[in-house]
């Protein structure tokens, strides 16, 4: 197909859901709305407009359960329409709910963003299929997705109604084994949590995403050690990577998790914990979450709820802490959203980890170490690209070569820059640098401490990342460089857009190179930044929890 067909408004009158659409030789093609499965259905295009009666799609019947996408033919050739970021943005504001059945029942419609390229490889009809035509690149086919849901009232909203999530027999056997397992999980808990005896003295940190320890849990580990409470408390570890292990080896990690859970009286965790989860924590069992990143942009928790991926609203660990710690008042807001529990549980006692961030002496020893191995960038100043990745899981995780351009980065750096690459941890390939710009451009990827590499720093580079937060306590400049900025918000999904980003926000390299070389780093964005995620108490985070949660916990 040639040309480019793109939704660029859309809104409802009644029942009847108008789509208008720009592009070449519009009365030239046919058009239709398909589940890309086994069924398509003609619809009418007349001046770039499209009337879709909701309840007549097909003759005399509604859409059934699934995803509906708009497609364009032409000479039996189909491709999939794209829809515009503005109009992309707007989404949110259309879907519908029509309660029938004496309100028992209900058919709903909802809207969302899809990469095109992944939706039309996915595709299992019609054959032939063409994502939706727009820019080049990963983030260039944007299609608009409509969701169809028959709905019927859940007698206990509490509770799964595993009937209705099952498509077919087999997927309700599954789930009845499931919830069987878990209950049984459960169980065994509660009978060792009876047997074992509590005397208030026991701590376990521990993480089901990240090992050995390290951030927050060892910030507030070492300062335990320092206080001496380690003689007086039981401080026990648990550190796997269940979330990248197979089933049956989780459940042999839980095993053992089970027994050391059930004697404890605090539980301190630095992210999502899946078997809290399965388990409900005796009350006597306090469960703090010490979050291991910052603030960002990028959604997660229930920020993301409604979006695909999202926490269950009744069956979450989010939901079991007792306290959530973030860096300051300004963010309770945020990490209220993020973890769906009141913002009186969500304490602003700062992040351990950076007690004494940045911290004089750490700076110059780390400095002398990193000359000593890269003497030649002594007299250089660093530009750090620490972006986070792309893909939807951590075995997809992956960033777009193209969007440096290894020549410009050259250009830029002249004899004053190198330009330093610290990959999200997730991205397994190390970044592939031209041999003639190996004399500016570095791969620092396998730096274990980004918060150390920043003490080398002179300007970053970031996208949606969370590192932000810990660089904006060094006062440096920051960029924020996101080619698929509009994509990356309509199908990912942000708390808050880069449009509110403490510094530029740059979409080309070009913009990226005139920011650093007119000094445009809009430096009063980011010390309103400082200014609203850190409050200055007098107290480390670590001494305020040790103090408020673990000595005021046992004196309970």
């Amino acid at each position: 197909m040639s040309g480019k067909i793109t939704i660029t408004d859309m809104y409802w009158h009644n029942i009847y859901l108008n789509i208008t659409m720009q592009g070449d030789g519009l009365d030239d093609y046919k058009y239709y709305i398909s589940n890309l499965k086994d069924e398509i259905y003609p619809v009418e295009v007349k001046n770039g407009i499209c009337v879709l009666n909701i309840v007549n799609i097909p003759d005399t019947k509604l859409l059934k359960n699934g995803k509906w996408f708009l497609l364009a033919e032409k000479e039996r050739r189909y491709g999939l329409v794209g829809i515009s970021a503005a109009c992309g943005y707007r989404l949110g504001g259309l879907d519908k709910i029509y309660r029938y059945g004496k309100e028992k029942y209900a058919y709903i419609l909802s809207f969302s963003v899809r990469d095109g390229h992944e939706t039309a490889e996915a595709a299992a009809f019609p054959a032939g299929l063409s994502p939706a035509e727009g820019e080049d690149g990963y983030h260039g086919a944007m299609v608009c997705c409509i969701h169809t849901s028959y709905m019927m009232e859940n007698r206990r909203n509490d509770r799964r109604n595993i009937l209705v999530e099952s498509q077919n027999p087999a997927e309700l056997l599954k789930k009845i084994m499931f919830i069987v397992l878990k209950r049984g999980i459960d169980l065994g808990y509660h009978i060792l949590a009876a047997i074992r005896r509590k005397d208030g003295k026991h701590i376990l940190l521990m993480s089901e995403t990240r090992a050995p320890i390290s951030g927050n849990l060892l910030a507030l580990d070492n300062r335990l050690k320092e206080r001496g409470l380690d003689k007086t408390y039981h401080i026990s570890y648990s550190f796997s990577k269940t979330l990248q292990q197979s089933k049956w080896k989780t459940l042999l990690v839980w095993s053992r998790l089970l027994w050391l859970i059930a004697g404890q009286d605090i539980i301190f965790v630095d992210d999502y914990v899946p078997i809290f989860k399965t388990i409900r924590l005796k009350s006597d069992t306090k469960l703090i979450q010490l979050w291991h990143a910052g603030v960002g942009f990028k959604s997660v928790g229930y920020s993301r709820f409604g979006r695909q991926g999202s926490p269950h609203p009744t069956d979450s660990c989010h939901r079991r802490y007792d306290y959530a710690i973030v860096g300051g008042k300004g963010l309770t807001g945020v990490y209220e959203e993020v973890f769906g529990i009141p913002e009186s549980r969500i304490l602003p006692y700062g992040l351990s980890r950076l007690d004494s961030y940045p911290d004089q002496e750490r700076s110059r020893t780390y400095r002398e170490e990193f000359y000593q191995k890269y003497p030649e960038l002594r007299e250089k100043k660093i530009i750090l690209f620490a972006p986070t990745y792309r893909g939807k899981t951590q075995d997809e995780a992956f960033y777009p070569e193209e969007w440096t351009p290894q020549e410009k980065v050259a250009a830029l750096c002249a004899d004053q820059y190198v330009f330093c690459y610290k990959m999200h941890p997730f991205i397994k390939e190390k970044v592939r640098i031209d041999e003639r710009f190996r004399y500016c451009i570095y791969d620092l990827s396998d730096e274990k401490d980004i918060n150390e590499v920043f003490y080398v720093t002179d300007i970053l580079i970031t996208d949606f990342s969370s590192n932000i937060y810990e660089f904006s306590l060094q006062q440096k400049p920051v960029i924020f460089y996101a080619p698929d900025k509009d994509y990356y918000q309509l199908t990912r999904g942000v708390h808050r857009t880069l449009d509110e980003a403490p510094g530029p926000v740059c979409t080309d390299f070009d913009e990226v190179i005139d920011a650093i070389e007119n000094n445009r780093f809009e430096k009063d964005k980011l010390d309103e930044f400082v200014s609203g995620s850190f409050d200055a108490h007098g107290k480390c985070a670590s001494d305020r929890l040790i103090d408020d949660l673990i000595l005021g916990h046992t004196e309970e």
